[in-house]
């Protein structure tokens, strides 16, 4: 995307991502950029509305995310994790961040009867509502108890399949 800006848009977007001294500040990356001081704040507004600028500000940033910034993301979420001073929670959804980002996404109950059920050789339409709720019930039984402290809201199956009907 680099290829399509002139050298003076370039600098436009050099300086509106990584310049600490302008990182955001429109204007400011345009003068920077070697545009003229009375116009700075329009000609920025213009430039940040041209698809090919505003494409290699979007790529600039996606770069800096996907590179020195998920190294110090990751880094922060381990230190939360290991921090035994910090509250539970913020250390499970700490956990839990890593492993959604990292593809390690917990299956839902539905994922589960799904998988269950194309064991078996059916699809998940065609279990009935007793082999459902076996399914729910053995995957109920394979969760990790709640630590103590915790709050659960309590719902019977058959209480949920009333409600969606």
């Amino acid at each position: 995307m680099r290829g399509d800006l002139t050298e003076q848009q370039a600098a436009f977007v050099f300086h509106y991502t990584s310049d600490p001294a302008c990182l955001g500040n429109g204007s400011a990356s345009a003068r920077a950029a070697g545009y003229s001081d009375e116009s700075a704040g329009e000609i920025a507004r213009q430039l940040l509305e041209k698809p090919h600028v505003r494409a290699a500000v979007d790529a600039a940033l996606r770069s800096q995310i996907s590179g020195r910034m998920a190294v110090k993301a990751s880094r922060l979420l381990e230190r939360v994790i290991d921090d035994e001073d910090a509250p539970l929670k913020v250390r499970v959804e700490a956990a839990k961040t890593i492993l959604d980002r990292g593809g390690f996404v917990a299956p839902s109950a539905f994922e589960k009867a799904a998988e269950a059920a194309r064991r078996e050789g059916k699809t998940v339409n065609a279990l009935t509502l007793d082999e459902l709720r076996a399914e729910i019930a053995a995957i109920a039984q394979s969760a990790v108890p709640m630590p103590a402290g915790g709050r659960v809201i309590d719902v019977e199956v058959g209480e949920l399949v009333k409600t969606r009907h």
